[in-house]
């Protein structure tokens, strides 16, 4: 009876071990911050319009506004007035500054993700694409122990450790995002043609400059072998994720190479230049931010330790 219960035992250690078991939680708390850094940031992109996006003076409101998107839930179906709402968003500006800092984390964190549920359901037209992936990664964060570490809640009751499976889910997130982006591009212009980046930067509606000749002479030399890089670069990330994880998990007599530094490296670059060049509006900014999952909690301490000894030297030295 023993011996048929021995499998079953190494397999919760197994799943213990790979999702469930414990670590710091110092690169959790620093995602923390860097995550609602940025939705905080939006989130104050709204100021000076919020109540004309959703209160009683959006164009559309009342009962056309719950007609309209029937499926959707938001605090501002049941509150319309305009001093109110502006209210609601002077008490969401504070969550998130609580929950960036760590004070009360769950609160704080409960009450940003409302807002930004009953933001995108009440008007769901402002919204796009990068936008969506500032809810998915809110409700993510939201879920996670995230303020046991570089939070007041952690000065206040001690730092603690978290679920592995925290990053994880992160890495998988991200990996996720990028090769299902990949596989999508079929069209000739990302295969055949190798045009898409240059069709990308000279759309109007996306567009930060007008400079169409300028893209067009780079197009042979640059933005097509690009096109085809970074169509490639997004396929393989699911397998990029896999090597990583199986990097971190397996002894080290099955080395596997680390590619961060190529590969989030690149990813780096491609979104600044995104920023710089197209209107994502905070998508870049979310996309380099949850890079920081990929750094463990022993690679952190590490750096936290190498800049506590570079420190006294500096002092020293002046």
């Amino acid at each position: 009876m023993a011996e048929r219960s021995q499998p079953r035992g190494r397999f919760w250690r197994g799943l213990d071990w790979m999702w469930l078991g414990p670590e710091d939680g110092t690169t959790l708390g620093l995602l923390r911050i860097g995550v609602v850094a940025v939705l905080l940031a939006s989130l104050l992109c709204h100021a000076g319009a919020f109540a004309e996006y959703f209160s009683s003076r959006s164009p559309l409101h009342g009962t056309w506004a719950r007609d309209a998107f029937p499926s959707r839930m938001s605090i501002f179906f049941a509150i319309e007035q305009p001093w109110a709402v502006q209210l609601v968003f002077a008490v969401g500006i504070a969550a998130h500054v609580a929950w960036m800092v760590g004070w009360y984390t769950p609160i704080a964190a409960v009450l940003s993700w409302a807002l930004w549920l009953s933001m995108s359901g009440r008007n769901p037209l402002l919204y796009s694409l990068p936008d969506q992936l500032q809810m998915v990664l809110c409700t993510l964060l939201m879920l996670m122990p995230s303020g046991r570490a570089f939070s007041l809640d952690a000065r206040r009751m001690g730092r603690r450790q978290v679920p592995v499976w925290c990053r994880r889910v992160w890495i998988v997130q991200v990996g996720t995002l990028y090769t299902a982006t990949g596989l999508l591009k079929s069209g000739d212009t990302w295969h055949r043609d190798g045009t898409a980046l240059y069709y990308a930067l000279v759309n109007p509606y996306n567009r930060h400059f007008d400079i169409g000749p300028f893209y067009a002479s780079l197009q042979p030399w640059l933005l097509r072998p690009m096109t085809h890089v970074v169509l490639w670069w997004e396929i393989l990330f699911a397998v990029f994720v896999a090597v990583h994880v199986l990097r971190s998990l397996l002894p080290r007599r099955w080395w596997f190479p680390d590619l961060r530094w190529p590969m989030l490296g690149f990813g780096v670059a491609m979104h600044v230049g995104i920023q710089l060049a197209l209107y994502v509006v905070w998508f870049s900014p979310l996309m380099i931010v949850s890079y920081l999952a990929f750094v463990s909690p022993a690679e952190l301490a590490a750096v936290q330790a190498w800049w506590r000894r570079r420190r006294p030297a500096a002092t020293a030295a002046a």
